[in-house]
């Protein structure tokens, strides 16, 4: 492995880190500030990996999930996303294996409409095609940091029968 090679995987791992935190934030904005932190850094992995589908995802999930934050119109922002993932498609696919970052972002943006135990199941789906997405891609941090995230909502919706999950302390409602 060369010099290059660990500084993506080193960049990846970092955005995963960041993403990793944002879940441990209880204010709106300081999760938000995290996860575009978190969504640059992953578009700069994926892009120096030569993953431009999963880098341009990256992209458009970010202003997908700014647009949930800063309006009420989930299902409209979700129908347009998908005319514009369906867009990128038409532009980025070369072989089947570039549609899995579009179908687990589809399937995140649908889940992100309903209430948070749908949310929980989605991001479990959405997680697993993103690692092997990753295996794809040589992306070993990705590979790490979704798989851990991915196996992490599947303890939630196991254990967790009332989809709450604690956050320093203080038991946080999963329902809209």
């Amino acid at each position: 492995m060369n010099l290059n090679f660990l500084f993506i995987q080193f960049i990846g791992l970092l955005a995963g880190l960041f993403l990793v935190f944002s879940y441990f934030r209880s204010d709106t904005n300081k999760i938000l500030s995290f996860h575009i932190i978190s969504g640059v850094l992953d578009f700069f992995h994926y892009f120096l990996l030569g993953a431009f589908s999963g880098a341009f995802i990256f992209l458009l999930e970010g202003v997908r999930d700014y647009l949930y934050y800063k309006t009420d119109k989930d299902k409209y922002i979700f129908v347009v996303s998908g005319i514009v993932y369906i867009f990128l498609s038409v532009f980025q696919v070369k072989i089947w294996l570039d549609f899995l970052p579009i179908f687990a972002s589809l399937i995140d943006g649908f889940s992100l409409t309903f209430s948070k135990k749908y949310v929980t199941v989605g991001a479990c789906v959405s997680y697993l095609i993103w690692v092997i997405y990753d295996i794809y891609v040589l992306s070993f941090s990705g590979i790490i940091i979704d798989g851990f995230i991915a196996v992490s909502n599947m303890y939630m919706l196991l254990f967790f029968k009332d989809h709450s999950k604690v956050i320093r302390g203080r038991r946080i409602r999963f329902n809209k």
